[in-house]
């Protein structure tokens, strides 16, 4: 389901079965923890783009560059999801979309991997990136 900025608060139904809409979780201000388990709902379901940070636990490079996510997801809430992944505790994640290396970003949209972006990147490459998302 897209749907469209002006109308998340407006009552949003599904277009197919008419159900209703939780719209209200489009506006969460922090990254969401995404895994194997919750990948398909979150990332692939979601009626936003998605911009999904890809890291390890292991990886100084990519705790160095968690700031930066996270003020890009409040900076762009209601418009862009943003996901976090740990490619060490979702292998499934990892293999069906090739993450080879992290810090990874990986942007989704109408259910299917659009881009990748490999390296930690600034805060305004982030933002150039996904202008045409916005």
């Amino acid at each position: 389901n897209r749907i469209p900025f002006w109308k998340i608060n407006a009552g949003a139904k599904c277009g197919k079965c008419g159900a209703a809409l939780d719209t209200q979780e489009l506006f969460v201000a922090q990254p969401l923890m995404v895994s194997d388990t919750n990948f398909d709902q979150q990332v692939l379901g979601s009626p936003l783009p998605v911009l999904l940070y890809a890291w390890a636990p292991w990886c100084p490079t990519c705790r160095s560059a968690m700031p930066v996510i996270d003020d890009f997801a409040k900076d762009t809430k209601g418009k862009i999801r943003v996901g976090k992944v740990n490619v060490d505790s979702s292998p499934t994640i990892s293999s069906t979309y090739n993450i080879l290396s992290v810090p990874q970003i990986l942007i989704f949209d109408n259910r299917r991997l659009l881009e990748t972006m490999p390296g930690a990147l600034q805060k305004h490459e982030i933002m150039m990136k996904m202008a045409r998302y916005l």
